[in-house]
């Protein structure tokens, strides 16, 4: 049942192109433009710290757009329809999560293959496989955030609230500024929030580091949190 769903959702979201562009455009630009910003010649650790921000921050932005079009659903009346057919309540937050999930591959394969072929960072076939499932998989708060915007929030408000959470954890999340030139006290915020454990955890398998627990360990929070969050919303949302 979960699998049927989700090929629904995925043929709904992948049959308007228009969203690979917009996903594409903004990272693709960032990450072309402070690779080769400076004079200065980049460690092979700064390097993958910017491939991951870049990348990371395109599947932020990706993902978070579902949040608009899950509010439309919901003044469609999607949403009801949903709740008179037998589909568990669970089943249609993981259904729909994971395809926001897809929304993130574009970008973050975008900007790896760019950071290969035009910057030639070098990493292991096992550093790069590593790198691009935590890009993926580490994902999903944002996709239940994104979910549970959507299902409590009414329309343009729900695409405003997408637009900020995205700019905000881009930048707090230390996605497009290292968290090393940030006061002291907003590293340690940043330090609690999903999208910097997020990257953390990429750039750890892409440098062949172990990974920290403390970073697993807020990220998997945040994921059951915002899970959480999904499901009130849709059960609120879908009954509104």
């Amino acid at each position: 049942m979960l699998l049927r769903y989700l090929r629904l959702e995925l043929l709904r979201t992948f049959r308007d192109g228009g969203f690979l562009i917009m996903s594409l455009a903004a990272p693709v630009l960032m990450y072309l433009l402070t690779s080769h910003l400076g004079n200065g010649h980049p460690t092979h650790a700064e390097e993958v710290r910017t491939v991951c921000g870049m990348a990371g921050f395109g599947a932020l932005g990706a993902v978070m757009t579902t949040s608009g079009g899950i509010a439309e659903d919901k003044k469609a009346g999607w949403l009801r329809q949903l709740r008179l057919t037998p589909l568990p309540t669970l089943t249609v937050v993981v259904g729909r999560g994971i395809s926001a999930m897809f929304l993130a591959l574009p970008p973050v394969i975008a900007v790896s293959l760019l950071a290969r072929l035009v910057n030639h960072v070098s990493m292991s076939a096992a550093e790069w496989a590593g790198m691009l499932a935590m890009l993926w998989v580490g994902i999903v708060p944002i996709a239940m955030l994104a979910l549970g915007c959507g299902y409590l929030v009414e329309g343009a408000k729900a695409h405003s609230i997408g637009l900020v959470s995205y700019l905000v954890l881009s930048v707090v999340g230390g996605l497009l500024i290292d968290t090393a030139n940030f006061p002291h006290w907003l590293a340690k915020v940043s330090g609690f929030t999903p999208i910097n454990r997020y990257k953390e955890l990429a750039s750890d398998l892409a440098l062949g580091h172990t990974l920290s627990a403390t970073a697993l360990v807020i990220l998997l929070a945040w994921s059951v949190a915002l899970a959480a969050l999904a499901v009130v919303g849709y059960r609120k949302g879908a009954t509104a």
